[in-house]
């Protein structure tokens, strides 16, 4: 019959192992200028190397994840005026006439 104390060994022996298993080890190469603004950013908020590498995760993923990001948006603001493909077509075949009619007349 097993003791409570050998109970409660077991139990804290498991929870242990499952902290364990649950934390993984992240290996980056940084350049010089990104390990002084790592530095930096350590001296300044008082945080660990790992509670700075998570918190820019957090704030990467937030934007990341919540942000639009099909091709469509990446590059909604280049295309053409106001999103009317009906209206920039119409002024397109403006232009090309009236270019052409300049080239006529010449």
């Amino acid at each position: 019959m097993m003791g409570v104390g050998n109970a409660l060994r077991l139990t804290v022996g498991v929870i242990l192992t499952l902290l364990k298993i649950m934390q993984a080890t992240l290996n980056i190469r940084l350049p010089a200028q990104d390990r002084a603004l790592f530095a930096k950013l350590q001296e300044r908020t008082g945080l660990s190397k790992s509670e700075v590498v998570r918190k820019a995760l957090q704030v990467f993923a937030g934007q990341a994840l919540t942000e639009e990001t099909s091709l469509y948006s990446l590059g909604a603001d280049t295309f053409g005026r106001c999103g009317d493909a009906t209206r920039q077509a119409a002024d397109i075949k403006h232009i090309v006439k009236a270019r052409l009619a300049a080239k006529r007349a010449r």
